[in-house]
């Protein structure tokens, strides 16, 4: 289609030069004024778009463009290498960006939730109130923010795949894997407490006796019930009256012991702590250093999460594993926190959720403190299962600080070595020295007397101290052998095998040609001996 066809284009005529936007170095700006003449036809020839190897285009240009001709000019810019490079630098640096908003936004709407049901638990706000609503209202905005955030997040991420591997169409990137990860942290980050007031109660199997005591505060509610007070009240007046003074006190027996809705939708906010891993993996210097990610693409590496925390494990374990330990310790205390309600008793106290934390987590279990509802054996649970897994990892830890490095270990083993060699020339000697006194007392025929038994006893004892040291020094060589020794062995192995190939090979050339010459030589007489038989046969007939 011709320039004067396409209304998406500058009016030009046939003859003239057709404009060419340069690419802007901010695309959120109008179109640069600058541009360059560049002398070409209007009519679209895809064979000589695509041998231009180094195109500059914007993203405003593209947009002007027929689709037919976005399409090569996308095909054609995916294969230039030096735009790619550049696309990708900027995708990385949009998805960096984003990834610290959904973690400053995950981590803000925590906090806000946090704040809420504290002072919820403390009794000193309700959920009718103003304030309340207020910050279920901000939680609310936040998470719809995430939310969308979720998405775009995806779509740089889709983007950068096709970049990095010279894909055109986003569509093909978009698999059935991918989308059911995309929805499942969707709806992660959806869950939270709705702004209202809600009653629903999940309650557990634990009863809790009230007694005579009726003083009740529900802090889930803003009015209490007088009408049921005053029933309770009338009716354990009345039992009293009637029986004795020693069933008065369990009167009333009320399962009261539940998890409000609130609580239910507060816990799995704390999912959205996977952002802050997220962004430890988008902010570590393995993902944004390019060599690093040269060598991990060279080598079939993805430098994913797993592979970051392993890399932190290994440089400073004792810091990763302290930090996971205290983020565990107040995150599942407060949790149990949450879920242990009571109307007697109110919320469990922190200093308990943490004693009981601390006992769930190391497996000892006193049962002092037990979880009433069925969420706070749950997490108690779970804090079980962590505990063990910590306490493996803490082994490994600790096992790996106590072991020696390798000069550490040349040095223990050497001085060892030397220990056991002076052991063993002492008992050598003492092996001698009882063996002749023996020998001596033997000839003598004082075998019967307690020296005899004596000496022979010391040259047993000293000939099994013997054996037990050269057993040791057996051992001690053994243990010096690790894998790292196997390789320079081998290494060495190979490398003299190499040498003395090569010298093998040299020496058969050299041989060749002692026997190409060799066969010179016997040539080279042959032919004398053929001239000197002509002379002889012509000095004999002369």
């Amino acid at each position: 289609m011709a320039s004067t066809d396409n209304p998406r284009l500058p009016l030009t005529s046939r003859t003239t030069p057709v404009v060419k936007y340069m690419e802007m170095r901010d695309e959120t700006k109008a179109p640069s004024s600058c541009i360059s003449m560049t002398p070409m036809s209007t009519s679209y020839n895809p064979k000589r778009l695509s041998n231009q190897s180094s195109i500059t285009i914007s993203e405003y240009e593209l947009r002007r463009m027929p689709a037919r001709k976005r399409h090569v000019v996308k095909k054609t810019l995916m294969a230039n290498v030096g735009y790619r490079l550049g696309k990708r630098k900027d995708l990385h640096i949009q998805r960096r960006f984003i990834g610290d908003l959904m973690c400053f936004l995950g981590v803000f709407g925590i906090i806000l939730m946090i704040i809420e049901c504290e002072l919820t638990f403390n009794r000193v706000d309700h959920k009718d109130s103003t304030f309340s609503l207020f910050v279920k209202a901000t939680i609310t905005f936040t998470t719809i923010v995430l939310v969308c955030l979720v998405f775009y997040y995806h779509r740089i991420d889709l983007s950068l795949y096709c970049v990095d591997n010279s894909i055109d169409d986003w569509r093909i990137a978009l698999t059935q894997k991918k989308i059911f990860l995309i929805i499942l942290e969707a709806l992660i980050c959806m869950i939270h407490p709705i702004p209202g007031h809600f009653l629903v109660e999940w309650s557990s199997q634990h009863v809790k006796k009230i007694g005579d005591n009726l003083n009740i505060f529900n802090p889930y509610r803003s009015h209490q019930n007088t009408f049921t007070k005053s029933i309770l009240l009338n009716s354990t007046i009345t039992s009293t009256t009637m029986q004795p003074l020693l069933f008065t006190t369990n009167a009333i027996d009320i399962p009261k012991s539940y998890v409000p809705i609130d609580v239910i939708l507060s816990l799995p906010m704390f999912f959205r702590l996977y952002l802050i891993c997220r962004l430890i993996m988008l902010r570590s210097p393995l993902v944004r250093d390019a060599s690093s990610q040269s060598l991990g693409y060279l080598n079939r590496v993805s430098f994913t999460f797993p592979f970051i925390i392993k890399a932190y494990i290994q440089q400073q374990p004792a810091l990763c594993l302290t930090t996971f330990c205290i983020s565990a310790l107040f995150i599942a205390s407060w949790a149990m926190r949450a879920c242990d309600f009571n109307e007697k008793t109110g919320h469990m106290s922190m200093a308990d959720a943490t004693w009981l934390f601390t006992i769930s987590f190391t497996t000892i279990g006193y049962g002092d403190i037990v979880p009433s509802t069925y969420c706070g054996r749950g997490i108690a649970a779970i804090t079980g299962i962590i505990g063990v897994f910590s306490t493996a990892l803490l082994v490994a830890v600790i096992s790996q600080k106590l072991e020696l490095t390798r000069s550490e270990k040349y040095v223990h083993n050497f001085v060892a070595s030397i220990e056991l060699a002076k052991a063993h020339k002492n008992q050598a000697a003492n092996v001698v020295k009882f063996g002749w006194k023996v020998w001596h007392l033997k000839r003598k025929g004082k075998h019967m007397l307690i020296q005899y038994i004596q000496a022979q006893r010391k040259l047993l004892t000293s000939i099994h101290y013997l054996r037990k040291i050269k057993q040791q020094q057996r051992k001690l060589i053994d243990n010096c052998v690790t894998l790292l020794e196997l390789y320079n062995v081998q290494h060495s192995t190979s490398t003299t095998t190499n040498e003395t190939s090569h010298k093998v090979i040299s020496m058969e050339n050299k041989i060749n040609a002692i026997e190409d010459r060799l066969i010179e030589i016997n040539h080279g007489m042959v032919t004398l001996q053929d001239k000197l038989n002509i002379l002889l046969d012509r000095i004999q007939q002369r």
